[in-house]
């Protein structure tokens, strides 16, 4: 029997905010370097963020100040410790509490480019999160 106190009413559906993203989003919380780039490739800003999540063609950024530039370079290390880094453009950089930021970033590389990041990222999340190593040629280290 269907309860009739939780239904939406059109007004609950004319308020609600669609997600209008082209890829599902995966949590993430590594740490991110980046510098900000303007139209003539010169770096203006260098910095330190989190990567709050990822898809296949963007990242949610968390940083100490708002990312001004158009164009942005996270960097930041795989499992193996290898530096990876791709260019992004900047979507929004706005201000969710004192001293805290949030950066949508659409990644600007190739679609195999940014699905590299993208899983590299998540996996080393996931890696500090359960404990073990899961390595590139599938091998498990604890």
């Amino acid at each position: 029997m269907m309860n009739l106190n939780y239904m939406k009413t059109d007004q609950d559906y004319s308020t609600a905010i669609i997600d209008q993203r082209a890829y599902p989003r995966v949590e993430s919380c590594n740490l991110i370097s980046y510098a900000a780039v303007n139209r003539g490739g010169n770096v203006t800003d260098r910095s330190m963020g989190t990567a709050l999540d990822a898809s296949q063609n963007g990242i949610c950024l968390e940083t100490a100040q708002p990312v001004s530039s158009e164009y942005i370079s996270l960097m930041t290390s795989d499992l193996e410790d290898n530096l990876i880094e791709i260019k992004g453009r900047v979507a929004y950089s706005k201000k969710i509490g004192d001293a805290r930021f949030r950066t949508g970033v659409r990644l600007e590389g190739t679609h195999d480019e940014n699905i590299r990041f993208a899983k590299k990222l998540i996996r080393v999340y996931h890696n500090r999160r359960t404990g073990y190593h899961i390595s590139t040629d599938r091998a498990t280290f604890f």
